[in-house]
Formats: structure tokens, C-alpha cells, sequence
């Protein structure tokens, strides 16, 4: 709950101790975030096939999108931030920073980074497939593409505004889309509601026990069973 996911860097402090170098982790960390707005973009253009009027929003997110990826992906882009790093106050973070980037290198080749966006459309589509359920059930009659194209702006807009969890623009997004798209004020906050609780809280219950647990498995290691040695021919 923190903005842009930052908080989600806190993964790095659990795998350090399996062998995976802080900069790789994080690497791995900005690849998944920027492969999420690039996903939220795509899924927000299901939008246009029933309401054309929202063109300029998606075309915003997508400047965006499109601005960033191009420019995180420019093979020259580490090299120059390491460069850049010496003779001033922030040396030291453009020096991570250029390293981080080499090592998201790998994940930024075009196989591996279609196969990410997949995935990525396929998770964050489901959680617009349960907006569009939730609507239905709430008996708000929008379509199957609508309810995805909705959560895709709305979260776009969440992380746009780089609140923790997009709390607020999120849900303000979601609910004034839904009442353009025939909700009443009651059934638009209803279903804004039941849809976050049932995708971002439920996630960050999921990560709370997480967390619970490896802390408690950091408290209490489990000693491996010594060698046991037996004379020859026994």
C-alpha cells in the first residue's frame, strides 16, 4: 500500500538471503510494474468499441505508456545513467539506478516481455471480469468488455496518480465511469467497493499472512540434521 507499488520492493529483503543480488530483484520488480501499465493500457482500449467519447483519456495513457516503455528499453539508457552518476550529489542513484536497468536487460527482450504481457493482460483482466460480475449481480447492465475497459482506466487512473494503492482516484474513476454507464450513485459506490475489497484487499490480505509467516520462519530456522558417519563395514 504504498505509491506505484513501491512498497512491493520489500521482496528484495527475503530473497537476498537466497542469492538473488539487490539489483536484480529490483530490476525484476520495475519490468512486472511497467509491464502492468502497459497490460491496464491495452485492456483500457476494450472501452472504445462502446463509447468513443472516452478517446482522449486512453490516448493519454497510452502517450504515457508508450513514452516510458520507450524509453526504459534503449539499450544505451544504462551506460549513460552510470556515466552521468559521477562529480554530483546523486551519483550513487544514478549509478543503482543504470545497474538496475542492465539487469532488467534480460527481461526487456521482446519474447520474454510479450510472454509477461500476456500474462499480465490475463491477471488484470480477470479483475475486470469481476467488476463486470459484480455489476451484473448489483444489476447495473454494462458488458463484458465494458466492465474490463472500466477497471483498465480506472486503475490506470490510480496509478497515475501515484497514491498508495490508488485509494481515492481509483475508486472516484470507477464510480463516475459506472453512473456514465447507467449506475445510480448507491449502485456505482456498491459496486466500486466490492470490487477493490475483492481485488486489492483481498491481495494485500494474502500479503499480510505472507509476510507473517517468512517472519516467523526467520525467528524459527529449521537446523538441517547433521552428517551421521559410520565405520566401513558397517
Amino acid at each position: 500500500m504504498t505509491p506505484g507499488k513501491a512498497g512491493e520492493a520489500v521482496r528484495s529483503v527475503y530473497l537476498y538471503p537466497h542469492g538473488v543480488p539487490y539489483n536484480q530483484s529490483l530490476a525484476a520488480l520495475f519490468v512486472e510494474r511497467l509491464l502492468d501499465v502497459l497490460a491496464m493500457s491495452l485492456l483500457a482500449l476494450l472501452i472504445l468499441l462502446v463509447r468513443a467519447d472516452f478517446i482522449g483519456l486512453v490516448l493519454v495513457a497510452w502517450g504515457l505508456t508508450l513514452g516510458l516503455g520507450w524509453l526504459v528499453t534503449r539499450p544505451e539508457l544504462p551506460a549513460k545513467l552510470r556515466g552521468w552518476g559521477h562529480g554530483h550529489c546523486f551519483s550513487r542513484q544514478c549509478d543503482r539506478l543504470g545497474r538496475m536497468l542492465e539487469a532488467a536487460t534480460l527481461l526487456l527482450r521482446f519474447r520474454l516481455l510479450l510472454c509477461g504481457l500476456a500474462l499480465g493482460m490475463l491477471a488484470w483482466g480477470l479483475e475486470g471480469v469481476a467488476l463486470y460480475l459484480i455489476a451484473r449481480e448489483v444489476g447495473v447492465p454494462i458488458s463484458f468488455t465494458t466492465g474490463i475497459g472500466l477497471y483498465g482506466i480506472a486503475v490506470l487512473a490510480g496509478a497515475l496518480s501515484f497514491l498508495p494503492g490508488g485509494l481515492g482516484s481509483t475508486e472516484a474513476v470507477m464510480g463516475v465511469l459506472l453512473v456514465a454507464f447507467g449506475a445510480d450513485g448507491a449502485a456505482a459506490v456498491a459496486i466500486t467497493l466490492l470490487c477493490r475489497i475483492a481485488t486489492l484487499w483481498f491481495a494485500v490480505a494474502l500479503g499480510g499472512l505472507a509476510v507473517a509467516v517468512l517472519d516467523f520462519a526467520r525467528q524459527h530456522p529449521t537446523q538441517p540434521e547433521p552428517l551421521r558417519t559410520t565405520p566401513e563395514g558397517q
